[in-house]
């Protein structure tokens, strides 16, 4: 009588277990275009370029003038969605290859503005 009672409970755990041993979720696959792919790589190619811009010394120099730590220009670009991504890396991409002063300084703005609405900093009042 002990034997069939503990037969009896070991037979439920199994059952048990193998029933719930065999509950899984779905695995859903889906195709990953080209497109995309390239999209992501050249979001993250665009981001580690204005990263190394912030590195240059008369790009950190312009900033420290301006009051803002180069430090939290790599945060926000860090931060930045890949669409402020790319039009900030076109934006940079027009800019003379000599690097005027003119242009360094329309993208310190840029960067200024950008750092202004995302709360890091409080130079402009009015943005």
């Amino acid at each position: 009588m002990k034997n069939h009672v503990i037969s009896r409970y070991t037979c439920y755990f199994l059952l048990l277990l193998f029933t719930t041993a065999g509950i899984q979720g779905q695995a859903v696959a889906a195709m990953v275009g080209t497109d995309q792919i390239a999209a992501e790589v050249t979001g993250e190619q665009q981001r580690q370029e204005l990263r190394n811009f912030l590195q240059r010394n008369d790009v950190r120099a312009q900033l420290t003038t301006l009051g803002v730590d180069p430090g939290d220009a790599q945060d926000r670009i860090a931060s930045l969605t890949d669409s402020e991504v790319r039009s900030l890396y076109q934006q940079v991409g027009d800019l003379p290859a000599g690097g005027s002063a003119l242009g360094t300084v329309a993208l310190v703005l840029l960067i200024l503005i950008l750092l202004d609405v995302a709360g890091a900093t409080d130079i402009f009042p009015g943005v």
